[in-house]
């Protein structure tokens, strides 16, 4: 089902600053970044592909990125990070939540980071404003799947909410939740 852009969410639109000193759009995701996820995807390594999705996820399928682009906005949302840097606007970052169907106030949470644009703040950013776009909706936890060698990430969730629980689903993974307003307040901006 394609759900269009609500008119308040047309406009959501933030410039963040990087540790670096450059600045990067956050935005809503839509159905024309299709074509923009599949040449970011195309410059993630295998490592980073196997930390987000944990396997080796090869391209994008028509499906994933249906999927990937067309969000109702409410129980399920997706930002980009934007850059343009060079003069031409390139997808850096993704990050989305889905609401759980069995708790309708918690959500789980992902996001991922181009591998030449890490350790500059994007991920915190990100997840920020899925986080203040969460609240809004009347979530109030993230959930995550991490592998547990995703030591980057489990830094950046445990620097938005230092209460974040944790529990190791095996030898590999570990589930984690953790406080949508702790993580709106927290997360520094940059």
């Amino acid at each position: 089902m394609v759900v269009a852009l609500k008119p308040e969410l047309k406009g959501y639109q933030k410039e963040v600053k990087l540790l670096d000193g450059k600045s990067v759009i956050i935005r809503m995701i839509s159905t024309d970044d299709k074509k923009a996820l599949v040449a970011f995807h195309s410059r993630l390594s295998d490592e980073s592909r196997f930390l987000r999705y944990h396997y080796s996820k090869g391209e994008l399928t028509d499906d994933d990125l249906t999927n990937f682009c067309n969000v109702d906005y409410q129980d399920s949302l997706a930002l980009v990070a934007e850059k343009s840097w060079t003069g031409e606007k390139e997808i850096i970052g993704v990050g989305r939540y889905y609401r759980l169907p069995t708790n309708t106030h918690t959500a789980e949470v992902a996001f991922i980071v181009q591998d030449t644009e890490q350790k500059k703040g994007i991920g915190t950013q990100l997840l920020k404003h899925l986080a203040i776009l969460a609240w809004e909706r009347d979530i109030y936890f993230f959930l995550g799947m991490i592998l547990r060698e995703n030591s980057r990430m489990l830094s950046i969730l445990r620097k938005s909410d230092p209460q974040m629980h944790q529990v190791v689903d095996d030898y590999s993974s570990c589930t984690v939740t953790f406080s949508v307003e702790e993580t709106m307040f927290r997360t520094p901006k940059l």
